[in-house]
């Protein structure tokens, strides 16, 4: 068995201007919410998504500390490439905007002094 676990942990804080920012690393300036759904974006497509094979699952999570909270859905690739799955309609070749709704709906929520994590999960048997 085979598992990668892609995360991206995220401490919310707010700019002079009052808009909230997303500090990943503490060496670097905290992100805005586009640089930060760009980060996710840019992960899931040069890491993830080159990653995953047919057969694969991926489970993605979104999870918010306090008060916890935490969304979950989890995908199997097909042998044509397509995505199928919980939060999946109809089969689809493109994850990204199911990937983008997940986490998008969290960054409504947070606030200052929140914790944000998004997690990639491929399995492999």
């Amino acid at each position: 068995m085979f598992e990668a676990l892609f995360k991206i942990v995220a401490q919310v804080e707010e700019n002079e201007q009052g808009q909230r920012v997303f500090r990943v690393t503490r060496q670097e300036a905290p992100a805005t919410e586009r640089a930060f759904s760009s980060l996710v974006a840019t992960v899931y497509q040069q890491e993830v998504s080159r990653m995953l094979q047919a057969g694969d699952t991926l489970t993605i999570t979104v999870h918010l500390d306090l008060p916890p909270r935490e969304v979950e859905r989890t995908v199997r690739v097909r042998e044509d490439g397509q995505f199928e799955g919980e939060g999946i309609q109809q089969p689809r070749a493109d994850l990204l905007p199911t990937v983008s709704r997940l986490y998008e709906q969290f960054l409504e929520q947070v606030q200052p002094g929140d914790i944000l994590t998004v997690m990639f999960r491929i399995q492999r048997l």
